[in-house]
Order: C-alpha cells, then sequence, then structure tokens
C-alpha cells in the first residue's frame, strides 16, 4: 500500500509539472530569466514615504523618474490632512534632480500622477491638487533646462471621475490628454482627446466611445503623424468591454470588436502603447472567475491577436505596460499574495512570456506602483515601491536584453 501511494503522488506531481508546462507554453509566464539584473541605487534625498511614481526612457538613454512622496501632516482650518510633494529625477549614471518641489501650491494633497515623454525625451507631469472638494487637474513639461509653469492650463470638475479618468501623451513639447466627463442627462459619459490651442483654452475632439453608455479608464499614444490611438472601457462596471480607435483626421475609427476574452466582464486598468509599425498593443484585467487577470493583445492591422493566455498566476493589480524596438511588449504588475504585493515582470518573446519571477527586495514585504520602460539599447528598466522598514521606498533594476 505504501509504495502504491508514493507511486500515485509522483504520478500526480509529474502530471500537474507537465500541466504547468503546457500553459506557459501556451501563454502563461514561462521559464525565468537566466540575465542577471543589476540594482540602480534611488536618489539618496528620497527619504519620505513614496506613494505613487513613474518611469520612463529618454532617446539618449537616460532615466526620467517622477514620484510623490509624503511631505508631513497639515491642518486645512477644517481637518487635517497629508501633504504630497511631487518631484522628477534624470539618471545617467549618476541622479539629477530636475527642479526643486513642482507642486504649485504646497502644502497640498496630491495624487493620480501621469508622465509622458516627447519624442525627444522631454517630460510632461500631470497630476492632481487638492483644493477643497476638488480635485484640480495641472501639469508641467520639462523645456530647456527648466519647468513650464502651467498652472492657467489646470482642469477641474466637481466629480472625481472627470480628474481622474484621463490619460496622457507629449508631442513636440505639448501635451495631449484623453479626458472622461460624465454626463448627467442622458446618462453616459464623453471621452474625447484635449490639446491646447496655444492660447487660452483646450479644444476638444469628438468623443471616441459611445456617449450614452458609461465609459472610463482610457489610454493613449500618439503616432509619429501626431494622430491619437485609444482604448477604454465601455459599459456598467460588472459587464465592460474593450475598445480601441485611430484618430483620423476630425473623426474615429474603431479598430475591430472588442478586445476582453470573454464579452461584458468585469474589466480594469486599460494600458496601450504603439510597436515598431505603429500599431497599437493592449493590456488590461479582466475578471476569470473571480481572480482580476491579465491579458494583452494586438493589432495586425486586420484583426486583434491574443499574445498568449494569462500572464498572472494570481490575482493581479496595476499593470504597466512597454514595447522593445522590436515591436514586443513588455508587462510589470503587482500580484497579490494574501495582503502582500508582489512585483511581477515577463517580456513577450513572439511565442510565449518569459518570465522574471517576483521582483521585490523582499518577497515578504509588501511592494506596488511597478513601473517599466525599455531603453534604446534594449534593456529594461523597472521601477517600483516597496516597504522597506516601514517606508515605502524606491527600487530600481535594469535587465539585460
Amino acid at each position: 500500500m505504501s509504495m502504491s501511494r508514493s507511486f500515485f503522488r509522483w504520478q500526480t506531481l509529474n502530471l500537474g509539472a507537465l500541466l504547468l508546462t503546457s500553459q506557459a507554453g501556451a501563454g502563461g509566464a514561462g521559464a525565468p530569466n537566466s540575465a542577471q539584473p543589476s540594482s540602480i541605487a534611488a536618489p539618496p534625498s528620497l527619504t519620505q514615504p513614496v506613494r505613487e511614481l513613474q518611469l520612463a526612457a529618454a532617446p539618449d538613454g537616460s532615466l526620467i523618474l517622477s514620484l510623490l512622496s509624503d511631505s508631513g501632516e497639515f491642518f486645512s482650518g477644517r481637518g487635517w490632512f497629508t501633504g504630497r510633494e511631487l518631484t522628477a529625477w534624470r539618471y545617467g549614471g549618476a541622479w539629477q534632480q530636475l527642479g526643486g518641489v513642482l507642486n504649485y501650491d504646497v502644502p497640498r494633497p496630491a495624487s493620480t500622477l501621469n508622465m509622458a515623454l516627447d519624442e525627444r525625451g522631454q517630460p510632461l507631469l500631470v497630476w492632481n491638487e487638492n483644493y477643497g472638494d476638488n480635485d484640480v487637474v495641472v501639469m508641467r513639461a520639462y523645456e530647456n533646462g527648466a519647468w513650464t509653469n502651467w498652472h492657467s492650463r489646470y482642469l477641474g470638475d466637481d466629480l472625481p471621475y472627470a480628474a481622474r479618468t484621463r490619460a496622457v501623451a507629449m508631442r513636440a513639447g505639448e501635451p495631449v490628454l484623453a479626458w472622461g466627463e460624465y454626463l448627467r442627462k442622458p446618462y453616459g459619459s464623453r471621452l474625447t482627446v484635449r490639446k491646447w490651442d496655444g492660447q487660452t483654452s483646450w479644444v476638444r475632439s469628438e468623443a471616441f466611445n459611445d456617449i450614452k453608455a458609461f465609459s472610463r479608464t482610457p489610454a493613449l499614444a500618439t503616432d509619429s503623424a501626431g494622430r491619437a490611438v485609444v482604448a477604454w472601457l465601455q459599459g456598467e462596471v460588472l459587464t465592460s468591454n474593450v475598445y480601441v480607435s485611430r484618430q483620423t483626421g476630425s473623426t474615429w475609427e474603431k479598430l475591430g470588436g472588442s478586445l476582453n476574452r470573454h464579452p461584458q466582464r468585469y474589466l480594469a486598468s486599460t494600458r496601450l502603447v504603439l510597436d515598431d509599425k505603429e500599431q497599437p498593443i493592449v493590456a488590461w484585467l479582466e475578471d476569470l472567475g473571480g481572480q482580476d487577470t491579465l491579458y494583452a493583445s494586438r493589432w495586425n492591422g486586420q484583426a486583434w491577436q491574443a499574445l498568449g493566455g494569462p500572464v498572472n498566476q494570481h490575482f493581479a493589480a496595476v499593470p504597466s505596460l512597454a514595447v522593445t524596438a522590436e515591436g514586443q511588449p513588455v508587462l510589470a504588475w503587482v500580484e497579490e499574495k494574501g495582503s502582500t504585493g508582489q512585483i511581477k515582470l515577463a517580456r513577450w518573446t513572439g511565442a510565449g512570456w518569459q518570465a522574471y519571477g517576483i521582483q521585490n527586495l523582499d518577497p515578504k514585504k509588501d511592494a506596488r506602483s511597478p513601473a517599466v520602460t525599455v531603453l534604446p539599447g534594449g534593456k529594461l528598466a523597472l521601477a517600483w515601491r516597496e516597504d522597506v522598514g516601514g517606508i515605502y521606498t524606491v527600487q530600481l533594476r535594469e535587465f539585460g536584453r
């Protein structure tokens, strides 16, 4: 009997291993990449807890890091709040701070940080500063060694939906925004692309969504001609679909139908990049058996092609999407293990997802806010924030080709 149970257990374990290998080959995360990453020390003056961060690679090979950090507790006259300060840094072998604190008003609550680089590598930062009961969206760009004062370009609404449903891009030194507005009559929402008119106001495009449906979480990129490509979620929260459209003059061309693997599901966290042929690659989270699951697809010019199956193994959150010079996507995300977030990284090889394993300094410590980018030479750079001694600190790694 003992030999029989042992033989049965051996057979079961080997069958499980075979199934995992088959799943990896079919699109799940495959064997870990053998290249050893190198760590990059964070800017030494960052001593306060980091709450949000963004990372991007410039054409000259430098890295641009932006982040929101706690600055202390303050009393507004109506109550206490945590102030947050926005800073930005450039890394090219050593860290250089780009200006000082970038908030327009301090102390203020600040949140929802976006960053985009234009074709020259100049960064645009967009974030929320709270004024009373309103979140006001403000921005700056780094031009000719200094940050612009674009406070007059602020966008505000008394509805948090509008202040937080956005995506940003940068073209020839000017911001491009995908912006959401809640419609009361008729019920629905309007998603448009907005550009500054060069004088006093924002000019918006025609809506790219069905304005009679609830739409949210836009993602945005611009091609070499400056045309916008957008992805977004449309439908009620539990019955949504992912759509993509490309701007053609003053109108929008929808690219195929919905991308989600199962129609009308709970969806979240739309991400979009353009590949080397300027075709969109999209990633998103989709409910699969009660678990938020990460998927990706690419447009081949005629139809959507699924890039494997689920990228994650456990509950996934806050994905970050980048693309290599060869047009292959790279994904970073948080994978929940109990109440602990673990940073994961994977690269699409053309046949499946190649996994890099858990990236936390300590897999037992909580980690959040992954941001992945691709350097001009093909190396990957990954940033995240991790609980170290009770304070969330910036962690950075670089991976070979």
